[in-house]
């Protein structure tokens, strides 16, 4: 297992920064809002290299609303994820982390009722209470049951499986947050182990695998070192991160906060030979730090890699310089 982070902004400062503590490779996320083509990723790719870092994981990638829902338009965004996926290849980037959630407003997959809920030591954090949601909220794209979402997810696989096999690029899925369903009377698919098994299905190509979300997973209440075996060699990716309380009403903590065994964890991507990436994600805002609470903050950041380095090592060995 090795060790990756995203930073916001990712600016030459904060790369030299993730560098500095000892992280090898960097998460990019600008990829969300329109393609970049080969060459605009490349010179992202040199400028993270000559920052000390490799850019090995996409999150997000192209945009892919209109696929979600089955949507006119949804063949022009696969012929650009089709591309994207083979400048990756091209670019040796390795692994796409995306997600098959609605884009239920202009900026909101990942729904939350506060962003300000008290953690440890008077930290803020995020936070989810199904009392607290607009649940019955109607958006512009209607209502979606969970067929619609699947034939969706089915159409998409099969167009983008076959190009990321030729690119030798994983496709990670993230699951919903929360894994609700539905959400503003919109279906939300990725919201069990037996849906992630059924996605499996779908498309059997090893490429097909998931990005094993600790907090998402956590948010279910499953045993995730059990989880963990259980997905085994289809785990592509991994977030590490922690919440507490049930699915309908939960928080996101501090890594060594919440209830998860984190070191059982870590064992248990240890003995299914992961060898992927695992980053820090959702960090509540510390004192003297300012600007939208998005779970990013460069304080709690640096904690959680420091915490993330020390289970690591004696589990997986001290990496290389």
């Amino acid at each position: 297992m090795k060790l990756a982070a995203v930073v916001r902004p990712s600016s030459e400062e904060n790369l030299r920064l993730l560098a500095q503590l000892g992280v090898g490779d960097f998460v990019y996320y600008g990829m969300q809002g329109m393609p970049l083509g080969l060459d605009r990723l490349r010179k992202e790719q040199q400028r993270v290299e000559r920052c000390g870092l490799r850019l090995s994981v996409i999150e997000g990638g192209p945009p892919i609303d209109r696929i979600v829902l089955g949507q006119q338009g949804r063949d022009a965004q696969i012929e650009v994820y089709q591309r994207a996926l083979g400048d990756m290849g091209k670019l040796g980037i390795r692994t796409l982390c995306y997600n098959f959630m609605p884009q239920i407003t202009a900026d909101a997959m990942v729904l939350r009722t506060s962003v300000a809920t008290p953690e440890r030591g008077g930290a803020l954090t995020s936070s989810f209470s199904l009392a607290d949601f607009d649940h019955g909220r109607l958006t512009l794209a209607g209502r979606t049951s969970d067929e619609e979402m699947w034939d969706n997810l089915e159409y998409f696989l099969k167009r983008i499986v076959p190009a990321a096999e030729a690119a030798e690029v994983k496709l990670a899925m993230h699951p919903d947050d929360p894994p609700l369903s539905p959400l503003w009377n919109l279906a939300r698919i990725m919201r069990s182990v037996e849906n992630f098994e059924r996605l499996f299905a779908l498309a059997p190509s090893p490429v097909n695998g998931l990005t094993f979300c600790q907090g998402c997973f956590g948010e279910l209440g499953v045993d995730l070192a059990a989880t963990i075996r259980r997905f085994g060699p289809r785990i592509h990716f991994a977030h590490c991160r922690d919440v507490a309380g049930p699915l309908t009403d939960f928080r996101e903590t501090f890594p060594d906060n919440g209830p998860t065994d984190m070191p059982a964890v870590f064992r248990a991507y240890r003995d299914i030979g992961y060898t992927g990436l695992i980053r820090s994600d959702h960090v509540p805002r510390l004192a003297g730090e300012d600007g939208d609470n998005d779970g990013y903050g460069r304080q709690g950041n640096i904690f959680a890699i420091g915490y993330i380095k020390g289970i690591m090592e004696p589990i997986f060995g001290k990496p290389p310089n």
